[in-house]
């Protein structure tokens, strides 16, 4: 059985760091440049400049082509 990492997209929700966090995950040094990629997709999706399908195809894509390909687990005192 495979994990389960979830994350929420838009204005209201907590930074990407803030939810990766939350689930024992980091982006580390990356996690402003990864939080400015996301601004930019809901800032062009509020605005129009993307349907519904195309921002649900982006999002997945980001999803796997940055969030989790650039999650790496944070250290606890057991590690």
């Amino acid at each position: 059985m495979g994990m389960t990492i979830e994350f929420h997209h838009g204005a209201l929700c907590d930074t990407y760091e803030e939810q990766a966090n939350k689930q024992g995950f980091t982006f580390g040094d990356k996690a402003e440049w990864i939080q400015d990629i996301g601004f930019g997709l809901t800032c062009a999706y509020i605005h129009g400049c993307m349907t519904d399908s195309e921002h649900t195809k982006i999002i997945r894509r980001f999803q796997q082509k940055v969030l989790l390909k650039n999650l790496k687990r944070l250290k606890d005192d057991n590690n």
